[in-house]
């Protein structure tokens, strides 16, 4: 049988279109019980619509860039798999491939030629599911993540915020430097998202105009590949 028969099976489908909606029921109940939290607390109702506006700008650029990469996710494992892997954000868009091609390379075969079959399919279904391992355990321990943190900063919120500011400073640094080491496209791609959130966020402070700094975002990811793929040809 083919892989691709496998993978595009109906049952593929269905589990992928529960995960789906438990994600959904997940985001509704999470969202309603934030706007109740926030209402019970006082905050006007103006308030909550310009933070629901902000969240929805905000998340509407990441959400676009990861579309763009899907469409090569679904071109290489199918649709259907990446549905089920996906759908739901079972797995990472950015990493799927790599982790798909690292397991068929594991099994003797190239992922995406002609010889790929069942057997290579079989092992990129066993790894892509093995590495969500991983999140799994680290959920079981987050309840004890804010303590810890409480605990590091001493009851200083003041230190805490700067431990936050600097722990994220770090992550996100890490990326960026790795990726301009790259240099080519990819070094180009983050100069230039980087120019566009500092410019908007600088437009944003002159005109008065905070609203453009939910847009900054979505628009230097989508300039930064834009231009990325300009210098790459």
């Amino acid at each position: 049988m083919d892989w691709r028969q496998i993978a595009n099976a109906p049952w593929i489908w269905l589990c992928g279109l529960i995960l789906v909606a438990v994600a959904l029921y997940q985001c509704t109940y999470f969202a309603l019980r934030a706007i109740r939290l926030l209402k019970a607390s006082g905050v006007p109702d103006d308030a909550v619509k310009k933070i629901i506006r902000a969240s929805v700008i905000t998340g509407f650029g990441p959400v676009m860039a990861l579309i763009f990469v899907m469409f090569a996710l679904v071109a290489a494992i199918s649709p259907g798999f990446a549905w089920l892997r996906e759908g739901a954000a079972v797995g990472a868009v950015t990493t799927e491939l790599i982790q798909a091609t690292n397991a068929a390379a594991g099994v003797g075969q190239t992922f995406g030629t002609p010889g790929f079959n069942e057997i290579g399919f079989a092992a990129v279904v066993w790894v892509t599911n093995i590495v969500c391992i991983g999140w799994l355990i680290a959920a079981l321990f987050s309840r004890h993540l804010q303590p810890l943190r409480e605990k590091i900063g001493g009851g200083d919120a003041r230190w805490l915020a700067v431990i936050t500011i600097c722990a994220t400073l770090g992550a996100f640094g890490y990326w960026t430097t790795t990726h301009l080491l790259r240099r080519g496209p990819f070094a180009v791609s983050v100069i230039v998202a980087m120019g566009l959130s500092a410019g908007l966020y600088s437009a944003a402070d002159y005109f008065k105009r905070p609203g453009l700094k939910e847009w900054a975002l979505g628009l230097a990811l989508f300039g930064g590949m834009i231009a990325g793929k300009l210098y790459a040809g």
